[in-house]
């Protein structure tokens, strides 16, 4: 499938999530947490090649391309709308469950952008789990934004400890998940979630960017965060390819 080395963006397919109080709202990834690796990595010379756990194309979450959510800003809105239209590969995603040993030879990291999708399936997918311990056995960088961070939840639960247990990470965080439209209603809390599990949970002031890094993985915080995440990320791929010159960017 793959021949040459490349990063893997691992993105959720799941089209819906299941509230607390039983309805349902759509979901999918956030535009910018996806748009923004894309591109810097793009500009970097890398290839990035899209996931998901079943082959089946990720929904964009619309919520990430209104104005109204980013503080009113349609030149963004625009910007992200067409970029996102632009990734190609969302349509044919890799199928996570058929990537083949050769594949993950010359996979050299993973980058999991948030959204509310991967509290859905990220976060129970085998698949992903032996994605994620393949990547700490070759000591290959993993990179987890906001809601992406669930993704780690797959590693526990097992017969295996999870080798992510008392590690530093960051993700979408209580007070910003309590300031959103659905506070109160999430079928869990993330932050909470992940020091149930053993994670070590750092964040910072809602909104803005922060980022974790420890041994085995970096995370960031929301959206603001992903270009910082991205260029530490980049900073940990074995080697970097000659860039391709400037490329648009929202």
């Amino acid at each position: 499938m793959n021949t040459q080395p490349f990063v893997l963006i691992l993105l959720s397919s799941a089209q819906r999530l299941r509230l607390n109080d039983g309805t349902e709202v759509t979901t999918g990834f956030w535009a910018e947490e996806l748009v923004t690796p894309w591109q810097i990595l793009r500009k970097a010379g890398w290839r990035p090649q899209v996931a998901t756990p079943d082959g089946v194309p990720p929904p964009v979450d619309a919520e990430s391309l209104d104005p109204a959510t980013l503080g009113g800003d349609y030149g963004k809105a625009a910007c992200l709308g067409d970029a996102v239209r632009q990734i190609t590969d969302l349509h044919t995603p890799i199928d996570l469950d058929v990537l083949t040993g050769k594949d993950l030879d010359t996979l050299i990291g993973v980058f999991i952008p948030g959204g509310n999708g991967p509290l859905v399936d990220l976060c129970q997918t085998a698949s992903v789990d032996r994605l994620l311990r393949h990547c700490v056995a070759a000591a290959k960088p993993i990179a987890t934004l906001c809601h992406g961070t669930a993704a780690l939840l797959a590693t526990c639960g097992g017969a295996n400890r999870s080798p992510f247990c008392g590690q530093q990470v960051t993700c979408f965080s209580a007070a910003e998940e309590s300031a959103t439209s659905l506070a109160g209603r999430w079928p869990y809390t993330l932050e909470n979630r992940l020091r149930q599990e053993g994670f070590r949970v750092s964040t910072g002031a809602p909104w803005q960017n922060h980022i974790a890094t420890d041994h085995l993985i970096l995370s960031g915080q929301n959206p603001a965060s992903a270009a910082a995440l991205t260029h530490a990320f980049i900073q940990r791929l074995p080697s970097t390819p000659t860039p391709k010159g400037k490329h648009y960017e929202c």
